[in-house]
């Protein structure tokens, strides 16, 4: 998983200009967060990379750069099995 095409589909998620997450933002004060970007966030996840990712690891991700610590951990585990 390439950590910068993870956050071009972020800023397309929440429709942003591309560049405009960093892995250090929080994700919960992403511009546009809400319940529905919430929810579009674990089906991205599951269609761009095929592992689901809790919505407990979600939210306990503070920045971006630790959500895409579980979606790489997910996708080992997929790869490990």
């Amino acid at each position: 998983m390439q950590k910068t095409e993870f956050l071009e589909l972020l800023d397309e998620l929440f429709d942003l200009e591309p560049g405009t997450i960093q892995a250090t933002d929080d994700i919960q004060k992403i511009p546009g967060w809400g319940s529905l970007s919430f929810v579009g966030l674990i089906a991205l996840i599951d269609e761009e990379y095929g592992v689901e990712v809790s919505p407990t690891q979600i939210l306990s991700s503070g920045q971006v750069s630790e959500l895409i610590a579980h979606v790489e951990q997910a996708l080992a585990t997929r790869q490990a099995a």
